[in-house]
């Protein structure tokens, strides 16, 4: 029996502090055409490539997964241009696994583990519990041979089908948005970038293997406004696969859902995460060119056929507004989702204010802690908690040097 085909051997003790389910259920396409291990993958951006006034060589990372045969990657990496199933099965792909088997962390992982160490919550954290069933490490071992292939096609798919987005969010830049393109992208660059529209091989394999997906995940630019997700969606419902699907979204919910309102009947579940990082004003300023009545509006017209959530992403602009925000998703009848703590850019990040601000934020944060507590609030108390632990984790000097480490 060769190497490759043996199984590997019982997981470290150390697996469950370092291990992700995802390398072995998923994977992720970015809007220029990286694939990574997920969306929070530390080696599948390159976002300071766009900012060279000439064009620069796309080189990946080292430890980048690959690149779709339509990025702009692939000109300079023609060695690592991929499809889904090798992206998948790729060599970084694999250690990663073996890696996270043998209690090691991962270095495109830091993203996660910087924010466990810090005590806020981690994507690693909340997968690995939604994916519980599937987070057995025996079982993940037992499935892996011995270079790290998983003989698999990964149900759970992130496809981010280009950059196109309405808003230029005060967090964001370009690439990832499409409108801030327009305003500040370099001149050998396109302000719209979709790598994936023209790639026969890509739409191939997932007509092939629509009967295997069981979960994807939208987000931007704006999914509302990709025709990619319009296409995927449709191509589900043609395959007869549809059914079998969980669909879940990031949006912006400023622009009209009410094409995907007509598909979404046929899949298993829908959930949307509204982007909310502020009520009225706070929104529309951290929401750049967004309007909050037409937010709201769509949220009530959507709630009433799935499940929506307000995603609220902590940051030195709402923190002050955290409770406006609880308060209007008490009216409104909704769930709070406010782990996804700003991190970058590092001025934003609540870790960042001075020393009198964050005593003043603790109390204010406390004060909501106890109110979502006597309410049985349970989620939004938690992550309430998590936050002020980050805020108050760091020297604020410091915090560039210890998040690129």
């Amino acid at each position: 029996m060769s190497e490759s085909a043996g199984r590997h051997g019982p997981p470290h003790r150390a697996a469950a502090e370092t291990a992700c389910v995802l390398p072995w259920i998923h994977l992720c396409a970015s809007i220029d055409g990286v694939y990574g291990r997920c969306c929070v993958d530390d080696s599948m951006y390159h976002n300071a490539l766009y900012d060279e006034s000439e064009e620069p060589v796309f080189a990946l990372n080292d430890d980048a997964i690959g690149c779709s045969p339509g990025s702009r990657y692939a000109k300079d990496n023609p060695d690592r241009v991929m499809g889904l199933e090798e992206a998948f099965n790729s060599p970084n792909m694999k250690r990663t696994r073996l890696a996270m088997l043998n209690g090691e962390r991962v270095a495109a992982c830091q993203y996660c583990y910087f924010r466990e160490d810090h005590a806020a919550q981690s994507y690693r954290q909340n997968v690995n519990r939604r994916f519980a069933q599937e987070f057995d490490l025996e079982a993940l071992a037992a499935r892996t041979a011995a270079d790290g292939t998983v003989e698999e096609f990964p149900f759970f798919l992130d496809i981010r089908f280009g950059n196109t987005c309405n808003l230029r969010c005060v967090m964001c830049t370009y690439p990832v948005s499409s409108s801030w393109g327009a305003k500040q992208r370099p001149k050998w660059s396109s302000a719209v970038i979709d790598p994936y529209r023209a790639d026969e091989e890509l739409w191939t394999t997932l007509r092939e293997n629509a009967h295997l997906i069981r979960r994807l995940y939208f987000a931007g630019g704006e999914p509302f406004l990709q025709p990619g997700h319009f296409a995927m969606l449709e191509l589900l419902v043609e395959t007869g696969n549809a059914g079998n699907v969980d669909i879940a979204y990031n949006s912006n919910l400023t622009v009209s859902p009410e094409r995907a309102m007509k598909l979404f009947p046929h899949f298993k579940s829908v959930g949307i995460g509204a982007s909310c990082d502020g009520v009225g004003e706070v929104f529309e300023f951290i929401r750049a060119g967004g309007k909050w009545a037409d937010f709201v509006a769509n949220l009530r017209l959507l709630r009433s056929e799935v499940d929506v959530w307000l995603q609220v992403s902590p940051q030195r602009h709402n923190l002050w507004d955290l409770r406006n925000v609880l308060e209007f998703a008490r009216a409104e009848g909704l769930e709070v989702d406010l782990a996804n703590v700003v991190q970058w850019p590092a001025d934003f990040s609540v870790t960042s204010l001075p020393a009198d601000e964050k005593a003043r934020a603790t109390e204010e944060l406390t004060d909501l802690i106890a109110w979502c507590t006597e309410l049985g609030w349970d989620k939004p108390a938690v992550h309430l908690g998590a936050l002020r632990s980050f805020m108050n984790s760091l020297d604020p000097i410091s915090l560039v040097d210890e998040g690129a480490s």
